[in-house]
Parts: structure tokens; sequence; C-alpha cells
């Protein structure tokens, strides 16, 4: 009796070993789901990109339906594993989001006194350039004693053993670069004359100098949407990162490469608003049929992919200063504001007329310009120059459109019917299409 209950114990204990170890995977499991999840791509084909934005290099493509696993989000952009273990970024406006819950970014610090960035995971590979001891860098994911991270807008390979993976804050953390006689880290170069420097990360903050098209300065650090520079006084200020580009001596920060109208940001402007009403026709104001119009333009982009954001969505009111600002702060790819004109004498014209500011803004105008003459329900008055606050303080491709002549009889029966207003979201739809061609 002894010798048979001396010969169930090891089998009980490797039983009760058995559920340890089940309940054990199955809590690492939960953990795991816990941090990740899937999503499965809602357009037809998505790029896949190398870092959180439109302006990183297209790494490859995803079709509709496929699902990949979410890591992490940043800025309306997932970071994703594909089923070959690569790490890339999807649009987030262009996938159904399944049961997304956000893992922790990780970040690296490198433990060497100056280490190679290497374009892939060998030690033969081309070197992108150099980080010194106590750089930051973003980490996507490990392999075989290599570390692949985030540099200078690319994908690229460091030693596992030159760097110590740490759990990251949400701040933005600057990449130092080790450099040959002494050059400057990274630059912040103005696009345009007349960029105000100011005191703190704010519009509302007091302008310290002006800088002209192409100053240079060196970069300091980054805070929110704004770079701290150093001016050549000495001084030290903050600059609006939608008004300037970045450069690094290593690799110059990337431009924005869109490559269909899925992938673009666009910026509706539905003119007037609230207490400004605009013009009068017979029975209705301005300022209802340019939201109207807007949100009928809004949901036919959205359609088609594009990442779509309206000024205004009701009866608010909104400066022409936000409006410009909203379109900036958002690196939009194209501005459009919507208006309805009209002249002090009635039934004196009609039609549609397209306005621009700047010569970056004529593309932008010759296409949709061309279609509304080709397409449109109204005589068409061609592309003009046009004085307008948010296409003259618009740092995007920005364009005005008068769609219409409120005290012209035709006009104003015309403009004010869902089928007008249909036929000019599908016109801009097309347009930008076109526009977008690569």
């Amino acid at each position: 009796m002894e010798n048979k209950l001396t010969l169930k114990k090891p089998k009980k204990i490797v039983t009760l070993f058995i559920i340890a170890l089940f309940i054990g995977l199955t809590a690492f499991a939960t953990v795991v789901l816990a941090n990740q999840g899937t999503i499965k791509v809602d357009a037809s084909v998505v790029n896949v990109r190398t870092g959180p934005g439109l302006s990183y290099d297209i790494m490859t493509q995803v079709t509709g339906g496929e699902k990949v696993t979410m890591l992490t989000e940043e800025n309306e952009w997932y970071k994703v594993r594909l089923s070959n273990d690569q790490i890339g970024w999807i649009a987030s406006w262009l996938i159904e989001n399944t049961e997304v819950s956000a893992a922790t970014n990780k970040m690296g610090v490198v433990t060497g006194d100056e280490v190679n960035i290497r374009s892939e995971s060998n030690a033969d590979s081309t070197i992108l350039g150099k980080v010194v001891n106590g750089t930051e860098l973003t980490v996507l994911f490990q392999q075989e004693g290599w570390t692949q991270v985030q540099y200078y807008g690319q994908v690229a390979w460091i030693s596992s053993e030159l760097i110590d993976i740490t759990e990251s804050s949400t701040e933005t953390t600057t990449v130092a670069v080790a450099e040959e006689n002494s050059a400057p880290i990274q630059t912040v170069t103005t696009r345009s004359a007349g960029t105000n420097i100011r005191t703190s990360p704010s519009v509302e903050s007091s302008v310290v100098a002006t800088a002209e098209k192409g100053e240079s300065f060196t970069y300091l650090s980054t805070k929110g949407d704004w770079y701290q520079i150093e001016l050549a006084s000495g001084e030290t200020g903050y600059v609006a990162n939608w008004v300037v580009d970045l450069s690094g001596s290593q690799t110059p920060a990337p431009t924005a490469n869109i490559t269909s109208l899925a992938e673009a940001t666009i910026v509706i402007d539905a003119g007037h608003g609230g207490d400004d009403p605009g013009a009068l026709a017979h029975s209705f104001y301005e300022k209802e049929v340019t939201l109207d119009t807007a949100k009928l333009v809004a949901n036919r982009l959205r359609d088609a992919g594009a990442n779509v954001i309206l000024t205004r969505s009701d009866d608010e009111f909104v400066s022409l200063d936000e409006r410009t600002v909203i379109s900036n702060q958002s690196n939009a790819d194209v501005f459009i504001s919507l208006h309805y004109d009209s002249t002090e004498t009635a039934n004196e014209i009609s039609g549609t007329t397209t306005y621009y500011y700047h010569d970056k803004d004529m593309p932008l105008a010759e296409i949709v310009n061309a279609n509304l003459k080709q397409n449109g329900l109204l005589p068409n008055n061609g592309v003009r120059f046009g004085n307008f606050y948010v296409t003259r303080e618009n740092t995007q491709p920005a364009i005005l459109l008068e769609l219409g002549y409120l005290n012209n009889d035709v006009d104003q029966d015309t403009v004010n019917s869902a089928s007008y207003q249909s036929s000019i979201a599908e016109i801009l739809y097309q347009s930008l299409n076109q526009y977008f061609i690569p």
C-alpha cells in the first residue's frame, strides 16, 4: 500500500505542474494580446511606410482585407508587424480597427562611444550615419543580434550589443549625430519670407525675430509642434514645424510623398458661419450653402480614403486666422475654401471662379478650374489671383472657390440644391485624384 501511494505522488506533481504551466502560459498570452491587436486593411491597396507620416518612404504595400498586428499608435498612424516580421506604419484612416490596444513604445539608448547605423542587419551593409553615447532611438524590432530603429525618417539597424532597451515616455527625443569638422547636428530652414520666431512654442507668444525664405538655424530641441532654434545673435526662439523644413548633415528630412488621394490630408473650409452670414440670397445665406457643400465634399473624399478636416462642421464663427492655423498645423496637402459670390448689381454676372495667391497654388487651381469649366453646371470665369487671407497666409497649397452668385436669379436657384452641391463634390474628387497622380 505504501509503495502504491509513493508511486502516485510523482504523477500528481506532474499533473499540478502541467496545470500551473497552462495557467502561466494563458496569463502570458493574455498579457501579450493586451499589448497588441489585429487591424484589417480597409482600402484596396495601402502603403506601409518607414515612419508615422506621409513624408516617410514606402517600404511595401498590403492589400484590402489583409490583417496585420498592431504594435502602437502615434499621430493617427499605426505601427504594425507584417506577416514577414517587417515593422512599418499604416495610416489609421485606411484600416478597420478590430481589436486595437496600443503597446508601450520602446526606446534604446546607445552605449558605445561612436556607433554605426546601418541599412541592413549585418556588418557589411551600408553605413547611414553614426550616433554617439547616450543617443536615444525609437526601437522597432530585434532579431539575431541586431536592433531595428528609426533614424532620420528611415528604418535602420544597430548592433544589439551597443544599445540598451528601455520603456519610452511620450516626449520627443533628439538624435545626436557624430559629425566631422564640427558641423551642426541639425538645421531648421524657413520656407517663406517673414517667418516668425517666437519666445515660446505658441502662436500667442511674442515675436523675437523674423526670418527670410531659405534662412537656416541650428536646431536645439522639439516641443510639441514647435522647434527650438538658435539665432545668429545667440538668442534662442521657437518656430512652428509647419513653416520650416528640417535637414541633417547625414540624411535630410524627407518631404511629403503622396501617391494617392487616399493618403492625403485635405482641409475643406466652409466660408463664413455664426454671426458672419456672408452673402444673402432670397431665402438663404452664403454660410448655409457653403456648409452644406463642404459636408458633401468631405463625405465624397472620405469615401475615397482621404483624411478630411473641416474648419467648421456647424453654424459657428471661425476666424480667418484659425482657418489657416488648422491647415498649417495639420500639414494639409491641400486647403480648399468654399464660397458663393455676390455683386452690387443683381444678375450682373454668373458662374464659378478659382482664386489662388502663391505660385505653389497654381497647379491645384488649374486642375480644379479645368474640371469646373468642363463639368460644372454654371459658366466658368477662369483662374484669378486673389488676395484672400486664407490663401495668402496658408503655407500649404490653397485655393478659394466662388461657386456661384447669390444675387443672380439662375445661380441662386441652382446652387441651393443637392444635385449642384453633389456635382461640386464630384468635381473636387476627380480634380484631387488628378492632382495627386505621382
